[in-house]
C-alpha cells in the first residue's frame, strides 16, 4: 500500500507582530526541500493580516506544493454534542468562505475541524453519531465542502481515509488527522518533541499506516527551536527515508481510489 504523509498547518494567529515573516519562510523552506503542505487558514487571521495572506497566495498560486483551505472564521467547532447550533456554525463558515473568495479569489473546498470549541460537551466520534452531527455535515456539504476530517463511527480518523457516501455525501472525502504540535512540541507532553514525533513516524511506517501531521503557524514559528523551520525539514526528510510519499490534501482528493471505494 502506498504510505502517505499529510503535513498541514492550521494558520490561526491574527497578530502581525507575532507572525511577521512566517509565511515567507514557509514558502522558502517548503520549496527548497519540495515539501507539500496544506494551509488551513482561519479567516479571522486572514482578515487581520490580509496583506500577508494576499502576498502568500500570489507567491504560491498554481504551485502544487501548496494547498490553501479553511479553518473556520472564529475557530468554531464541529462535531460537538453541546457545541454551537447549526445555524451559528453555518454563519461562521459562510463568513469564512466569503473571506477566502475575496482574498484568495476562490472558495475553499476543504476544512480542518477546530478542536477548541464545544468543550462543555464531548467531541463526537463521527458525523453519524447524532442527528445534530448529521445536520452539521449536511450543512457543510451545502456550502460546497468536499474534504473534512475522517469522522465516522468505526473509522480510525488518525490514519484512515473515508468517504461520506453512507451519510448521503459520496462527494466528500474524509482525511486522516492527528499529531498536533500543540501537544508534542508546545506542551512537550511526550518528552523530547523530536524524539517523540520521529519515533511515531517510524512506528506508523512499520505498520504501513498513513501519517498525518498537524502543525500550527504560531507553534512552528514561536515555539520551535528556531525560525528556520528546521524541525519541519527534519520531519519531512525522515518521512521520506521511511518510504512515505508527501502529499497535499487536495492531491489526495484527486486520487479517488484512496477514499471513494
Amino acid at each position: 500500500m502506498k504510505r502517505l504523509f499529510l503535513l498541514r498547518y492550521d494558520t490561526e494567529r491574527s497578530s502581525q507582530e507575532q507572525m511577521a515573516g512566517f509565511l515567507e519562510k514557509a514558502v522558502a523552506v517548503h520549496r527548497a526541500d519540495q515539501i507539500p503542505a496544506t494551509f488551513f487558514c482561519r479567516s479571522a487571521a486572514v482578515e487581520a493580516r490580509e496583506d500577508d495572506f494576499r502576498a502568500f497566495d500570489e507567491t504560491v498560486k498554481d504551485d502544487p506544493l501548496f494547498d490553501i483551505q479553511d479553518h473556520s472564521y472564529s475557530h468554531i467547532g464541529l462535531c460537538y454534542e453541546a457545541g454551537s447550533p447549526v445555524d451559528v456554525l453555518k454563519a461562521d463558515y459562510e463568513k469564512s468562505f466569503a473571506i477566502h473568495e475575496r482574498v484568495f479569489g476562490k472558495r475553499p473546498i476543504g476544512v480542518s475541524i477546530c478542536g477548541t470549541s464545544g468543550k462543555d460537551g464531548a467531541g463526537l466520534k463521527g458525523f453519524d453519531e447524532t442527528d445534530k452531527a448529521r445536520a452539521e455535515l449536511d450543512m457543510m456539504a451545502g456550502l460546497g465542502l468536499r474534504m473534512i476530517n475522517s469522522k465516522r463511527v468505526g473509522v480510525n480518523g488518525s490514519c484512515e481515509f473515508t468517504n461520506y457516501a453512507p451519510l448521503g455525501h459520496p462527494e466528500i472525502m474524509g482525511f486522516p488527522s492527528g499529531y498536533s504540535d500543540t501537544g508534542w512540541m508546545y506542551r512537550a507532553e511526550q518528552g523530547d518533541p523530536m524524539d517523540y514525533i520521529l519515533g511515531q513516524i517510524k512506528e506508523r511506517a512499520e505498520r504501513d499506516a498513513h501519517m498525518p501531521l498537524m502543525l500550527h503557524d504560531w507553534v512552528a514559528w514561536n515555539e520551535a527551536p528556531d525560525k528556520e523551520l528546521t524541525h519541519v525539514r527534519r520531519i519531512a526528510e525522515w518521512a521520506r527515508q521511511l518510504g512515505y510519499e508527501l502529499v497535499t490534501h487536495i492531491a489526495c482528493y484527486g486520487e479517488k481510489s484512496l477514499w471513494a471505494s
